[in-house]
């Protein structure tokens, strides 16, 4: 067997000692680099994600159009600071109206980008009508973009519709000052947004809906009350309307608003049970009576609490003739043992019943209500509503 030598291995001279040092440097170089670009390109997912989270929340808690769109181009904005963060609207005339908009060129928004831009030109015109996302690298190649200053006009364009219900509602589109400003991971952020956009558009347009079909029941539940008493129609919806006035002075959201709103319209549906000669009786009524007549509330309460759409108002509409002291009816509560919302309607409800004409007295002046109000606050009525409510009726709108 012929047995082969082994070659020695050779000393490296220093001329490519210093090659293969240099290689290694540029390898070393190319990691670090590659690691901090990994790390930029992480931190920036990292931020995209923020922002789509953060959006869905406060998007949740929205119900105006106007209010989401300008939710969306802020966050945007104040995350990334693009040059321009817009939202167009698309209406029935082939045409994008402007909803919203913040970055640079927002100050000079009607200027640069038309507040009423045709359909059938533009970027955001061609993404309304095709309903697809346009990722424009360079403004200056795009046969469709709408050139307004060569000097400041963006140089990338990112649009993408907004669907609600699957229809094209709009666009939203950001802009960047030089050319390849975005990539696809931007693109599929604002996919994101849009497409969280388009959701909470569609709620707030189910919710007006179901609201419509509230309010349609609650003028069916109303019109049984009515037709006994013309009085409680009327006393009912301007009881209605400084409750949720007053509600919203005291710090409620626009829903707990809304809802205090409804249970006063619903208040005094427990009078459909109340005998006519007894809700109409001109003069004042026996003890035998009373116990008829406050026996409304709790007819009321049971009512609204078998209707599924109300049956969270059913509370406040059973305690909306309890007092602070806890001489009330039907249950006798105080203090804050009382919803508030109903604390809200008893307030309003006997300023509206002292300025109103009924058939036992006739009706007194505000002021005369006001002073009443302030004897009976701390006994009757909760104290703290009465001050919002007194602030509320001392509005020179008011006087």
């Amino acid at each position: 067997m012929v047995q082969l030598a082994t070659a020695r291995p050779r000393p490296a001279g220093a001329h490519e000692r210093r090659v293969r040092e240099e290689a290694l440097r540029r390898h070393r170089e190319e990691l670090r680099a590659r690691e901090e670009a990994r790390s930029g390109e992480l931190a920036y997912l990292r931020a995209q994600l923020d922002v789509a989270s953060r959006l869905n929340g406060r998007l949740a808690a929205a119900r105006d159009p106007r209010e989401m769109a300008a939710l969306v181009v802020e966050e945007l904005h104040e995350s990334f600071a693009f040059y321009l963060a817009a939202v167009q609207q698309l209406h029935d005339g082939g045409t994008l109206h402007l909803v919203a908009a913040r970055g640079r060129l927002a100050a000079v928004m009607e200027e640069f980008l038309l507040v009423e831009q045709p359909v059938h030109s533009g970027v955001n015109g061609r993404v309304a009508r095709t309903g697809l996302t346009e990722l424009v690298a360079d403004t200056r190649l795009d046969p469709d973009y709408v050139v307004r200053d060569p000097g400041t006009d963006p140089r990338s364009e990112l649009s993408v519709p907004i669907f609600v219900d699957g229809l094209v509602w709009g666009v939203l589109n950001i802009e960047g000052a030089e050319p390849d400003a975005f990539t696809e991971a931007d693109a599929v952020l604002v996919e994101a947004i849009a497409a969280s956009l388009g959701s909470a558009l569609h709620r707030a347009r189910l919710i007006e809906e179901l609201e419509g079909a509230f309010s349609t029941t609650l003028a069916l539940l109303t019109s049984t009350v009515e037709a006994k008493d013309d009085y409680t129609a009327d006393h009912g919806e301007d009881v209605a309307e400084m409750a949720e006035l007053v509600a919203l002075r005291m710090g409620l959201g626009a829903g707990e608003a809304r809802d205090v709103r409804l249970a006063a319209l619903l208040h005094d549906i427990g009078k459909v049970a109340v005998p006519s000669e007894i809700l109409l009786k001109p003069g004042p009524l026996t003890d035998e009576e009373w116990v008829t007549m406050r026996g409304h509330a709790a007819a009321g309460g049971d009512l609204v609490a078998r209707i599924a759409a109300f049956a969270h108002l059913a509370p406040a509409v059973r305690a909306s003739h309890e007092r602070w002291d806890g001489g009330g009816y039907p249950d006798g509560l105080a203090g804050e043992e009382i919803p508030l919302a109903a604390r809200i309607i008893a307030a309003c409800d006997s300023y509206d019943a002292i300025v109103t004409d009924r058939p036992y007295r006739p009706a007194r002046s505000p002021l005369e209500a006001i002073e009443e109000l302030d004897r009976v606050r701390g006994t009757q009525l909760d104290p703290a509503v009465v001050a919002v409510l007194i602030e509320e009726l001392r509005q020179p709108s008011r006087l």
